[in-house]
């Protein structure tokens, strides 16, 4: 089968303690079924120490919510004792991700982790194509997906080679009419026009429906009621943050756009790489109202944490999905006059 992903894949490397941040902090930790058999397998006293740390098929979390085998270096003793080839699945693959078209197979590196986030920022996407062994994958109808895998491309080259934030807002109008001749079962491709139906934007309603999601960290919502205050005095955004945003856009469209292979759900999942570029955009100008000195590495972070928020968090996205129909502020039209087009 065709494996296709980002060619910046092949240079990410964990950084394990050098990680200001630890993916084995603050998560539930499920340990697949082959690995647990084997975790209960193991002699001596390591394996009683996974024995008395597992239940449920999962790790058992510290009070502090670490996973009881990171040590005190931040290094996982799993590792150090019994070899990276015996990490339960979700540790070896974490923070990659995968998903299965029939005889094809996309994958990525997520921007929650602080080490992918700064790759995914720094460099434009690149898709590269490998053969590799057929895995045990479902079907999809061929003929949507063909239609949804040219129009990934057009709209990836629309935000690669267009101007931002008007490439963004193009988008917004091309994924409005092709999923109107979905719904219709007319599987043909819309051209991208001029954007001429801008409404005044509802910073305000968006944020609010950002404040509501459920927390992952706990200083989430009082981070974006923060921000939600600074709404009339932030600056505008810097011509510099362009590529940024640019490729933000682009590694939400490539990781969720092709999901509507299965649903026929395709505009929500646009116009979470839209939003989702203009609320870390967000975030940033917040970032240098607070700060006087705000640096790519802090950039790098924000654009971290709110994929931690937004991304890892099934309830999270669903609601997403239903205010980006539901909610007036997330009107195509309202999204135009947010990104001021």
């Amino acid at each position: 089968m065709t494996y296709r992903y980002p060619s910046y894949c092949d240079t990410f490397r964990c950084i394990a303690d050098q990680c200001t941040d630890n993916c084995c902090i603050g998560w539930e930790i499920d340990i697949d079924s082959e690995t647990l058999a084997y975790y209960q397998s193991v002699p001596g006293a390591f394996g009683q120490r996974l024995g008395g740390h597992i239940a449920d098929g999962c790790f058992i979390l510290t009070e502090n919510e670490r996973c009881p085998f990171l040590n005190s270096r931040n290094l996982c003793d799993i590792y150090t004792e019994l070899g990276e080839a015996h990490l339960c699945q979700i540790c070896t693959d974490h923070p990659r991700y995968y998903e299965w078209f029939g005889s094809v197979k996309e994958g990525g590196i997520g921007l929650c982790c602080e080490e992918a986030a700064r790759i995914i920022l720094s460099e434009d996407m690149r898709l590269t194509e490998a053969l590799i062994p057929d895995e045990d994958c479902g079907s999809c109808d061929p003929e949507l997906y063909q239609l949804l895998l040219s129009a990934r491309t057009l709209m990836t080259k629309q935000l690669q080679n267009g101007s931002i934030p008007f490439s963004i807002c193009a988008m917004l109008d091309f994924a409005e009419e092709l999923q109107s001749r979905i719904d219709n079962e007319q599987f043909t491709l819309p051209a991208f026009e001029t954007v001429t139906k801008a409404e005044t934007a509802d910073i305000r309603g968006m944020l609010h429906i950002f404040q509501a999601l459920e927390p992952i960290d706990a200083n989430w919502r009082p981070y974006m009621q923060h921000c939600a205050e600074l709404a009339d005095v932030i600056p505008e955004p810097l011509p510099e943050d362009a590529p940024y945003l640019r490729r933000i856009a682009v590694y939400f469209l490539f990781r969720y756009f092709m999901k509507g292979v299965f649903d026929g759900e395709i505009l929500s999942k646009v116009k979470l790489a839209a939003v989702s570029a203009w609320m870390i955009s967000y975030l940033w100008r917040c970032g240098r109202y607070d700060a006087s000195a705000y640096s790519f590495a802090d950039m790098v972070q924000t654009a971290k944490n709110y994929s931690k928020e937004v991304e890892y968090s099934a309830e999270n996205l669903e609601m997403l999905a239903d205010a980006f129909y539901d909610a007036p502020c997330f009107r195509t039209s309202a999204l135009f006059g947010a990104f001021g087009c």
